[in-house]
């Protein structure tokens, strides 16, 4: 799938596009998900891809790979 004018930063399971989606938006970014949307047993495990304006692809990419990178927070209650 090529849509002039947007570039695909991720192809990968909807749900994945979707959490990546929200993590550009809220830095402020146009994101959309493309892709089937088909849902099995309340998880959505279907293709999908996603694309931000040209403009914005290595933004995105570098957005992304800091987010995979951060360590997960603990739950502070854990240690009580």
């Amino acid at each position: 799938m090529s849509v002039r004018g947007w570039a695909v930063i991720f192809k990968g399971q909807r749900i994945q596009a979707e959490i990546l989606q929200a993590i550009l938006q809220a830095d402020g970014l146009r994101a959309e998900v493309f892709g089937d949307t088909a849902y099995g047993v309340g998880i959505d495990l279907t293709e999908a891809r996603l694309m931000v304006p040209d403009e914005d692809a290595e933004t995105a990419r570098q957005i992304i790979k800091k987010a995979e990178a951060a360590p997960l927070e603990e739950d502070p209650e854990e240690d009580v």
